[in-house]
């Protein structure tokens, strides 16, 4: 019966359902670099590992690989889109770049902490001086970010719309 189901979505149902996928690794990747965890306090930091950088930055690149694959299928279903999907196939492209300077700015961050951790091992980290860059890459992100939600608005007005027809 699922299979069904899968033959009768919509190509923009598909492009919105892989636009949630994407967003939730990115947002799971924000929430284990900014949110706040206990495993992250002395003592616990002793036993448990930390955020591992290294892969999320894999993932980044991993999302922005997909994104580009998701750029090329909205552009075959905007051929053989309905009306009612002409709004939201039409908002996604600048979601999908969003999301994509997003991606990068969230690497970009997880690269910087990777870096002041090999520094740190190897006590060659000068924090006052080298504060000032991760700044720079947060005042960045914090931009891209407020852009991806200038975006999802847009793409979620144009949801609407399909929603309301389906």
């Amino acid at each position: 019966m699922s299979d069904t189901n899968e033959q009768k979505k919509l190509p923009s149902q598909i492009i919105f359902e892989n636009l949630k996928e994407f967003l939730r690794a990115k947002n799971a990747a924000h929430e284990s670099i900014f949110k706040f965890h206990w495993k992250k306090m002395w003592p616990f930091n002793r036993i448990w590992p930390q955020v591992d950088y290294e892969r999320i930055v894999r993932l980044m690149n991993e999302i922005r690989r997909n994104i580009i694959a998701q750029q090329n299928l909205v552009i075959v279903a905007k051929e053989k889109a309905e009306s009612f999907e002409k709004s939201f196939l039409d908002a996604v492209p600048a979601y999908l770049e969003a999301l994509d300077k997003s991606c990068v700015g969230l690497a970009d961050i997880a690269q910087w902490k990777q870096d002041m951790l090999y520094k740190k091992i190897h006590h060659e980290a000068k924090l006052v001086r080298d504060s000032k860059g991760y700044n720079e890459l947060l005042k960045t992100y914090e931009k891209e970010q407020a852009d991806l939600v200038r975006a999802g608005a847009f793409v979620q007005a144009g949801w609407m719309e399909i929603a309301s027809k389906v």
